[in-house]
């Protein structure tokens, strides 16, 4: 349901502004406020559980966010909106948290691998639903109006059960800097995947509404959902194969495809027939939407087990540093005379990037043995204390901002 409801918000705030005549550099803006409120939450929100408990915290972030949703069919001005993004990010980051930390405790140890990959899916499929179910909607404030409602849904049934509350915990992430010194090649990856994936998955309505397709309402959900189907497919197969070759060279390769995909879109996305057009936004997300897992997985090969949930939580704080630039980059290079194409064309620059510093990092310094690796899992954005699920961790947590320790091996 609140997949859903962020996706299908996500599309109407970028189509209503776009109708309005707000500038792709405003656009970025609005999408910049929401990952700023993304990081905001995500630092907030451990604090509120704490002191309230998950169900009192959930309850509290989703009435936040239904009347934020509802605010926006008050105005169409472009401050309203950013200011209202800020708080629509900090709402849902919130609901990830509570919600994540609730299955988190209540998940058995044997069953996480398991609960991890249908949660995963599940997330998935509810960001392709929502914009496809707007689709069947008529009037200008129906989205906002479906979104407040997906979001009261989805307290149905935290407000139904019976279940006692989990106790709650807090894990301290280890510093950006730690990170790249315990593995560069994993915090530019995750960097380039907020900057990225941020700024197109904010603004690809707009980039789609500028190939002049006859129904650009239509056509963005089918680029949704082709670009959430690519990622969907791909990761497990590019996770197993980085169990057994280095995965500097799986990130690098996925960079590739993401890099070759965004500038066939910049280029020739208004000539294409839409079989090949979807077909290449899938092969997009395929490259784009994967390596973020895949560099959580090539850091926690060189990290202690009983410091890795604060690694992932330190990884993740680089991903949303990366999602607060990346929205108004992505709205400044479409400004540049560019058009919508620039986003692709940003997109495409930032990938290959990516890849050429992966990729060097593999010539320079030793791949982890294959025996040394842990399994691959897929990793979610969603929130810090998502991380404590993680199979390849424990629940012994330090505070590890010092950079004490970290003169490994670093690659």
């Amino acid at each position: 349901m609140l997949q859903a409801a962020l996706a299908s918000l996500t599309l109407v705030v970028a189509l209503h502004l776009r109708a309005a005549g707000a500038s792709n550099l405003a656009l970025g803006l609005v999408g910049s406020c929401f990952a700023t409120g993304l990081f905001m939450g995500a630092l907030f929100a451990p604090r509120e559980i704490t002191r309230v408990g998950h169900i009192r915290a959930f309850s509290l972030f989703a009435a936040s966010a239904i009347i934020v949703s509802l605010a926006f069919t008050l105005s169409v001005e472009v401050a309203a909106f950013a200011v209202l993004q800020v708080f629509v990010g900090f709402c849902f980051s919130g609901l990830w948290a509570a919600g994540d930390g609730w299955i988190t405790r209540a998940a058995p140890d044997h069953m996480r691998g398991a609960i991890v990959s249908f949660y995963h899916v599940v997330n998935k499929l509810g960001s392709i639903s929502g914009p496809f179910i707007v689709l069947g909607l008529k009037g200008d404030a129906d989205g906002f109006l479906l979104a407040a409602a997906l979001i009261a849904a989805a307290i149905l049934p935290v407000a139904a059960t019976s279940n006692p509350q989990p106790e709650t915990s807090h894990t301290a992430p280890f510093g950006p800097a730690r990170i790249f010194k315990l593995a560069p090649a994993a915090a530019v990856a995750a960097f380039t995947a907020g900057a990225v994936n941020t700024a197109v998955g904010q603004l690809y309505p707009v980039y789609v509404a500028g190939l002049n397709h006859p129904d650009p309402l239509k056509l963005s959900a089918q680029f949704n959902g082709a670009l959430l189907a690519g990622s969907m497919i791909a990761l497990w197969p590019a996770g197993l194969l980085s169990d057994r070759i280095d995965r500097r060279l799986v990130m690098g390769g996925l960079g590739a495809v993401g890099a070759i995909a965004a500038f066939i879109l910049a280029l020739l996305g208004n000539v294409l027939p839409l079989g090949a057009f979807v077909f290449v936004v899938g092969l997009y997300g395929a490259g784009a939407l994967s390596h973020y897992a895949l560099a959580v997985a090539h850091a926690a090969d060189k990290t202690e087990t009983h410091q890795m949930t604060a690694m992932m939580a330190g990884i993740l704080i680089i991903w949303s540093m990366g999602s607060i630039i990346g929205p108004l980059a992505g709205g400044a290079v479409m400004s540049l005379g560019l058009g919508p194409r620039g986003l692709f064309i940003y997109a495409g620059i930032g990938m290959a990037l990516m890849t050429i510093f992966v990729l060097a990092r593999s010539r320079v310094s030793d791949a982890v043995p294959v025996e040394d690796k842990g399994p691959f899992v897929p990793t979610q954005t969603t929130s810090l204390v998502l991380a404590e699920m993680d199979i390849r961790g424990d629940d012994e947590q330090f505070d590890l901002f010092d950079d004490t320790d970290a003169s490994v091996d670093r690659s």
